[in-house]
C-alpha cells in the first residue's frame, strides 16, 4: 500500500525498489515527483491512473481490452487530458502528476501515463527509448503519445528521430527499438530534469537528480562522470574527485574522454592538496 508521506530518503528507496523489479512505472515516477516534492501525495494521482484505465476498459466492451485497442487508448487520454507537448525547460512538463493535471509534458513523461494506464487495463504497452523522443510499442506498432496517438510506420518513425536529433537516419538501429524498462525510463526522466535544473541554474535540484542516476545505475561511470562534473561546478572538489577518479578507474581506455576528464581531475587534486 502505498503510504502519503515519505521523506526524500524513503522516497529515493521506493523508486530504487521499483526500478530493480521492473514495477509499476507510474508509481515509480510519483516517487520521483516526491523526491523533489516531499509534500507531494501520490495516492490522488495513482487513483487518477486507475480511474482512466477503468473507463478504458469501459471503452473496450465486454471481450475486454487488447492491443489492438490502442486507438481507444489514445482517444481516452486526448479527451481526458488532452495530452500534447511542452518545453523541456519547464521542469513541471516533466513530473507525472503536473502532466496529469495540465495535459503538458514531456513525450517520456506522456508516454509514461500512456503505460501505466494500458498495464492496469491489460494492454501491454512499452516504452521505446528512441533518440531524441520517446515512443510507445502496442503489440508490432510504435505511435507518439504526443502527437494524438497516430501510429507511426518505419519512415514516419525515421523522421519523427531525425526532426529531433537534427542529423541524418538512414535506417533504425535496433537497439533504438527495444524495450525500455522502468530503470531506463527513470534515468531518462532524471537525466532530462539535471539538464533542466542546470539550465535554469537550480543547482541542488540538478544535483539531486544527478544522485538519483547514479543511485539507478552505481555502476555507470558515466553516471558518476557527469555528476562529478556538476560537483565540480557547484564547487564540491572532493565529492567531484571520487567521481572523476570512479570514472577514469572503470571507463576503460577506450573512452573518448579521458584525457579531459583526467585533466580536470588534476585540477581538483590540485586544489586540494
Amino acid at each position: 500500500m502505498i503510504r502519503a508521506a515519505m521523506d526524500a530518503t524513503d522516497a529515493r528507496e521506493a523508486l530504487v525498489a521499483l526500478a530493480a523489479g521492473d514495477g509499476d512505472v507510474a508509481e515509480a515516477a510519483l516517487w520521483l515527483a516526491v523526491e523533489d516534492h516531499p509534500e507531494l501525495d501520490p495516492r490522488p494521482w495513482l487513483e487518477r491512473i486507475d480511474t482512466l484505465a477503468g473507463e478504458l476498459r469501459s471503452r473496450c466492451g465486454i471481450n475486454g481490452c487488447s492491443p489492438s485497442d490502442a486507438p481507444l487508448v489514445a482517444s481516452l487520454l486526448h479527451d481526458r487530458l488532452r495530452l500534447h507537448g511542452a518545453g523541456g525547460g519547464d521542469p513541471k512538463a516533466h513530473y507525472l502528476h503536473s502532466v496529469l493535471q495540465s495535459g503538458a509534458g514531456m513525450p517520456i513523461t506522456c508516454a509514461a501515463i500512456w503505460i501505466a494506464v494500458g498495464r492496469r487495463a491489460a494492454i501491454p504497452i512499452e516504452g521505446v527509448n528512441t533518440p531524441g523522443h520517446f515512443l510507445v510499442r502496442v503489440g508490432d506498432t510504435l505511435f507518439d503519445a504526443l502527437d494524438g496517438g497516430e501510429p507511426l510506420d518505419e519512415d514516419a518513425t525515421r523522421h519523427l528521430v531525425e526532426h529531433a536529433t537534427g542529423s541524418r537516419v538512414d535506417s533504425l538501429e535496433p537497439a533504438w527499438l527495444r524495450r525500455a524498462d522502468t530503470r531506463s525510463i527513470l534515468v531518462r526522466m532524471s537525466h532530462n530534469l539535471r539538464g533542466c535544473y542546470t539550465a535554469l541554474e537550480r543547482w541542488d535540484a540538478a544535483l539531486r537528480a544527478a544522485d538519483r542516476c547514479v543511485a539507478l545505475r552505481p555502476d555507470d561511470p558515466g553516471e558518476r562522470r557527469d555528476r562529478g562534473l556538476l560537483l565540480w561546478r557547484c564547487g564540491d572538489a572532493r565529492r567531484a574527485l571520487c567521481d572523476l577518479r570512479f570514472y577514469l578507474e572503470y571507463s576503460g581506455d577506450g573512452a573518448s574522454d579521458r584525457d579531459p576528464i583526467n585533466e580536470v581531475a588534476g585540477r581538483l587534486r590540485a586544489f586540494l592538496n
